[in-house]
């Protein structure tokens, strides 16, 4: 019997319905192993074929990187592709370009939910199209990944207002006439470019609203915030998931669980309104000492990054805005004296060591969000306050918060010994070098110079080529052995330290005294005559 018109064509519209709902789910909840399964079932042998079948939602949220640090390098015309997807939980990276490192392969970070935690891998594809060899993924966060990212490994992406070396590096700036001109050439080929062409929307990166958005950008449907403000916003979110985690998890949480909370956005007061009187005396000139450091270590980040930005050749010369030191001294503070958790890894920026936590305008701090979930799990209370907290309540919240937190922590000053308070492991600026005397030829020890911390902050963060300037005993062993340009290491560094250096004298773009380069060279000297 014929089956009617209408009736088949009801089954046609529902099964093309469940095909897009299916397809839909896929999207919304694509992860590294749904990654894994489309390049196994679809036989995908090239980086070309992958991009191509990813969902949209994959490929119409990116940021384009024209100077990279890390393993895939970029230029102005092949920009390294930061596929983040629409909150960035699995992110995907490419180049454009066979003569540049990484092309053959896909890099991805994945933020695992259940455990708060990130992963890295990389997704190493066959030379050549048509090979029968399978693509190989590498092991959860490798050696390579984490020499960068550190163990456990977290994001790097420079915070707001400056990100050189990807185009619109300067927030709600016009592009400058380079990164014009950089992204004209990319642009120009980009239609038909194997890889770049799978690209959503491309054309928006030569839109000024793009990066200098306005009310024209509401009207029109479009984010008000740049491609790299939202990756910094996204990225920001999820690192503060796995820091409140690694909080929660410390032994000490439950004392200093409300007063971490309160400092957390700076909106409850200071740190003084949390301790009972006789815990704040103690810990009061602590956490001046503390935040005189942090203040010196995000200036040098600060004037790092501005270096980077000239060497990137984007924006010509332009510095950062200073560091937003304050936005979570406090908290940082109580998890390192109290929590003995280290914060130098926090940040998004790259230079390690520093605390820089600027977050575009208008952005909430995240770490606020994810500590009340953590607090709330055992005080459902301050979930219930803080969504009724308003100005015309006495501000119930924040008493609350101060009102708990004087009162556990005056238990704990109860218990302890009189005049004693938790000792806290305050963070360096920099990675702290080792007073390991040495014995420098003339017989004097050969001391640690006040600018040895501008060698390490860069040649340890990523920045510059890996040089071990934080260990005399590493640094003694490479001095007269390892290969340089100049001959062996020890003969480079003169050489950089030197005005014959020209444009590359060391450290790059930085001025620092001839008494400066004096005490270098010394120490250098010393540890190079005795690198055993």
């Amino acid at each position: 019997m014929p089956v009617p018109q209408n009736a088949l064509r009801r089954a046609l519209f529902l099964a093309v319905g469940l095909l897009f709902a299916v397809s839909a789910a896929r999207s919304e909840n694509f992860d590294f192993d749904s990654l894994r399964s489309l390049i196994r079932e679809r036989h995908i042998g090239s980086v070309e074929d992958l991009i191509a079948a990813l969902p949209e939602t994959q490929r119409n949220r990116y940021a384009l990187v024209f100077a990279s640090r890390s393993a895939q390098d970029a230029s102005f015309e092949n920009p390294r592709a930061i596929l983040f997807g629409p909150d960035a939980r699995l992110v995907m990276t490419f180049n454009g370009n066979p003569t540049q490192r990484g092309f053959r392969a896909i890099e991805t970070m994945e933020f695992d939910a259940a455990i708060k935690e990130f992963r890295f891998r990389e997704i190493l594809f066959p030379e050549g199209p048509g090979s029968a060899e399978p693509a190989v993924v590498s092991e959860d966060n490798p050696e390579r990944c984490t020499e960068c990212h550190g163990n456990p490994p977290r994001p790097v992406w420079d915070t707001a207002p400056l990100w050189p070396g990807a185009y619109g590096e300067r927030y709600r700036t016009d592009l400058s006439p380079t990164e014009r001109t950089g992204l004209s050439a990319f642009l120009a080929q980009q239609a038909e470019h194997p890889r770049y062409r799978h690209l959503v929307d491309v054309r928006r990166f030569a839109e000024a609203q793009t990066f200098r958005a306005g009310a024209s950008g509401q009207y029109a449907g479009r984010s008000e915030d740049s491609p790299n403000a939202e990756l910094t916003i996204f990225l920001s979110r999820l690192r503060a998931q796995s820091i409140a985690r690694q909080l929660a998890q410390r032994p000490a949480f439950d004392s200093y669980q409300y007063v971490l909370l309160g400092v957390a956005d700076d909106a409850c007061g200071g740190l003084a309104d949390f301790y009972p009187d006789p815990m704040w005396r103690i810990e009061r000139e602590r956490f001046e000492r503390f935040a005189r450091e942090s203040t010196g270590a995000n200036a040098r980040q600060a004037e790092l990054k501005g270096t980077r930005a000239t060497a990137a050749g984007g924006t010509g010369g332009a510095t950062t805005a200073a560091a937003n030191e304050d936005a979570l001294l406090k908290l940082r503070f109580v998890a390192e004296s109290a929590l003995r958790v280290s914060t130098q890894d926090w940040t998004l920026a790259l230079e390690m060591g520093t605390y820089d936590f600027t977050m575009p305008p208008l952005s909430a701090q995240p770490l606020r969000a994810a500590l009340l979930a953590a607090v709330a799990s055992s005080d459902p209370a301050v979930s219930r306050l803080s969504a009724a907290s308003t100005s015309s309540d006495g501000d119930r919240y924040c008493s609350y918060l101060r009102r708990r937190s004087k009162a556990v922590l005056g238990r704990v000053v109860d218990t302890a010994p009189r005049g004693v308070a938790p000792t806290p492991v305050v963070a360096s600026d920099v990675p702290r070098v080792a007073a390991v005397p040495r014995i420098a030829p003339n017989g004097a020890a050969a001391e640690r110079p006040a600018a040895l911390h501008v060698c390490v902050t860069c040649h340890e963060s990523g920045v510059g080529p890996r040089i071990p300037f934080s260990s005399p005993v590493k640094l003694a062993q490479q001095l007269q052995a390892r290969p340089a340009a100049h001959g062996v290491l020890i003969d480079e560094i003169r050489f950089r330290l030197s005005s014959a250096a020209g444009a590359q004298r060391m450290p790059l773009g930085l001025k620092i005294s001839d008494g400066d380069r004096r005490s270098l060279e010394a120490y250098f000297a010393g540890l190079a005559a005795f690198p055993n």
